[in-house]
């Protein structure tokens, strides 16, 4: 990501997919942590629509690089404009995370899944 915190990928054929940290030092159980957007977006009648937006809350505990069991990744929230869906399976309020709504969390881990295995096969990591 650039020095924002910020990184667009463009892969011809699909939708630009959008990756940016959104906050960052909020509590939780499990350590610090920040919120990760992950979208495609389009517009429409001018506006820009989540075509879906997920936020992540990304904690990173690693003890070294390529320590990658001391990360721990979450779905918080998703968002499909085109349905008029927006759901928060984790709930932040002053920084600190509050409550989490697990009916949803399943439901978010699994399209993550789901969407994160399409994204790499579409090619947009290397």
């Amino acid at each position: 990501m650039n020095a924002e915190g910020y990184l667009k990928i463009i892969n011809e054929g699909y939708m630009p997919l959008s990756v940016e940290i959104i906050d960052d030092n909020i509590e939780t159980p499990f350590g610090l942590a920040k919120l990760v957007s992950i979208a495609h977006y389009y517009k429409q009648n001018g506006d820009m629509m989540c075509d879906p937006e997920m936020v992540f809350l990304v904690v990173d505990n690693r003890k070294g690089e390529t320590d990658y069991g001391g990360i721990y990744i979450y779905p918080q929230m998703y968002q499909q404009d085109s349905l008029g869906v927006f759901e928060e399976s984790m709930v932040i309020k002053n920084r600190t995370l509050t409550a989490c709504k697990h009916h949803w969390q399943d439901g978010h881990c699994g399209f993550a899944n789901l969407w994160l295995k399409n994204i790499l096969q579409q090619g947009f990591l290397k």
